[in-house]
C-alpha cells in the first residue's frame, strides 16, 4: 500500500518543477511562432536543409505552405466510420493455465439517411505450445507482453479490412487508436512480417477508397519542433555532433524552443475545427512501408490538439483529406473531445480486472466440472486471501 504521508512530498516536487516548466515555456512559445512565421515561403528552402541534415532527432517535412492552416470542410451528412481496438489478458505463470487472450473490439457507424451501427467484440484465447513460446538463438521462452502487442496489432488490422468489406457507401474512413507509425517493431525478429501485415490492409484500404486514420490524442510528439529548431540553426547543413556551440560551451540557438511539443504550439496558431499543414514523417521504420509513406496534420479539435496521421495516398487525395479532416472533427464533437467511434470501439475491447478473475474463475469452474484438477501458485492464492 502506499505511504501517503512519504508520498506528498515527491507530489509536490513533481507540482513545483510544473510550474518551473510553464514559467520557462511563454518564451520559447514566443520564439517558436516568430520562427514559424519567418519559415512562411521559403518552405523548398527549408526542405533542402532539412534532408541535408545530420540530426539524431525526428524532423517533419511540409508538403503544403506553412501558411496553409485550413477550416474543417462543408458538413458530410452520410458516412461510415470503422474502429477498431484492442485489449488483452497476458499469460501468468501463477494461474490455473498458462494462456493469453486476445480481445478485438470494433464498431461500424453510419450516418445519414441508411443510418446504423455495429458494436462487437471478439475473444481470441492462445494455450498451444506454438502459441506460447518462442525460440530465440536456439533457446525457447515464454512469449513477451511486446510479442502479444505485436500480435494483436496485427489483428486489429485485419479486423479493419474485414470491416472495409462490409461497407457500401463511398464516404467512409477506419480509426486506429494510436500511430500508424509502428516504430516499436524497429529491430525485432519478425519486423518485416508485423509490418507486410499492416501494409496488406493499407492496399486493401487504398484499393476501397477507405482512408487509414491514426487518431492520437495529447501527442507528445516534437517532429514540427524539431523542424523548427533546424531552421534556427545558422549552420548549414546541419551536423549535430559537429556542432560548433557544444565546443565552445555557448548556448544553442535550437536550445531556444527545445522544450515545446508540437501541440503547445499548434495550440496558438490554430482554431477550432482548424488543421495544420500537412507535413511527411522522416521515422526510419517507414524506410520499409514502401508507398504507404505517412503523413500528418494537427487538428483543433474544440477540446485539444491532436495528431492525425494518414497513409500519403491519402494525403495526395484533397476529396479524402478533406474526408478526414471532416469525421475527424465531427466525430469528436459527438464523442465529447474524442472520437465516439474510437471510444465505443474501446469499450468493446478493454478487458478489465474484474474480467480477468471473471475469466479466470470461468476457466476453474469448467476445470472441476471436468474432473481436472486446479493449481494455482501460492503467490497467486496468497494475493487472493490475505493472511491479516
Amino acid at each position: 500500500m502506499l505511504n501517503s504521508s512519504k508520498l506528498i512530498p515527491l507530489l509536490n516536487a513533481l507540482i513545483n518543477s510544473e510550474k518551473s516548466l510553464l514559467n520557462n515555456i511563454s518564451n520559447d512559445l514566443k520564439n517558436a511562432i516568430n520562427e514559424f512565421n519567418k519559415a512562411k515561403g521559403i518552405e523548398n528552402e527549408l526542405v533542402k536543409k532539412i534532408k541535408s541534415s545530420k540530426t539524431s532527432w525526428l524532423t517533419a517535412i511540409p508538403l503544403e505552405s506553412l501558411n496553409n492552416t485550413k477550416l474543417v470542410s462543408d458538413i458530410i451528412n452520410d458516412y461510415s466510420v470503422i474502429a477498431v481496438d484492442g485489449s488483452q489478458i497476458m499469460p501468468d505463470r501463477h494461474e490455473i493455465r498458462l494462456c493469453y487472450l486476445i480481445n478485438i473490439g470494433y464498431v461500424i457507424f453510419t450516418y445519414g439517411e441508411d443510418s446504423s451501427a455495429e458494436l462487437k467484440s471478439e475473444p481470441y484465447l492462445y494455450f498451444k505450445e506454438e502459441d506460447l513460446f518462442k525460440e530465440y538463438v536456439g533457446v525457447k521462452a515464454l512469449v513477451t507482453p511486446k510479442d502479444i502487442t505485436f500480435k494483436r496489432t496485427i489483428m486489429e488490422y485485419k479486423k479493419i479490412s474485414e470491416c472495409i468489406s462490409k461497407i457500401k457507401g463511398k464516404n467512409k474512413i477506419a480509426f486506429i487508436d494510436g500511430t500508424l507509425i509502428e516504430w516499436m517493431v524497429q529491430g525485432e525478429p519478425d519486423e518485416q512480417n508485423i509490418i507486410d501485415s499492416v501494409l496488406e490492409t493499407f492496399d486493401y484500404a487504398q484499393k476501397f477508397n477507405t482512408p487509414i486514420v491514426g487518431y492520437i490524442s495529447s501527442p507528445k510528439s516534437n517532429d514540427f519542433i524539431n523542424m523548427l529548431r533546424i531552421s534556427l540553426c545558422p549552420q548549414d547543413p546541419v551536423n549535430c555532433s559537429n556542432c560548433p556551440y557544444l565546443k565552445n560551451d555557448k548556448e544553442l540557438p535550437c536550445s531556444t524552443i527545445s522544450k515545446l511539443n508540437d501541440a503547445d504550439l499548434f495550440l496558438k496558431i490554430l482554431n477550432e475545427g482548424e488543421r495544420s499543414p500537412l507535413f511527411l514523417s522522416t521515422s526510419h521504420i517507414l524506410e520499409n512501408y514502401g508507398q504507404h509513406k505517412i503523413a500528418f496534420f494537427y487538428l483543433n479539435t474544440g477540446h485539444e490538439i491532436a495528431r492525425i496521421e494518414i497513409p500519403y495516398w491519402v494525403a495526395t487525395d484533397r476529396r479524402n483529406l478533406d474526408l478526414v479532416h471532416f469525421v475527424c472533427y465531427d466525430q469528436t464533437k459527438k464523442g465529447n473531445g474524442y472520437p465516439i467511434s474510437l471510444s465505443e470501439a474501446h469499450e468493446q475491447a478493454v478487458v478489465t480486472g474484474a474480467d480477468r478473475e471473471q475469466f479466470y474463475n470461468i476457466l476453474s469452474n469448467l476445470y472441476i466440472r471436468n474432473g481436472l484438477k486446479v493449481s494455482r501458485s501460492y503467490k497467486s492464492q496468497r494475493k487472493r486471501s490475505s493472511i491479516l
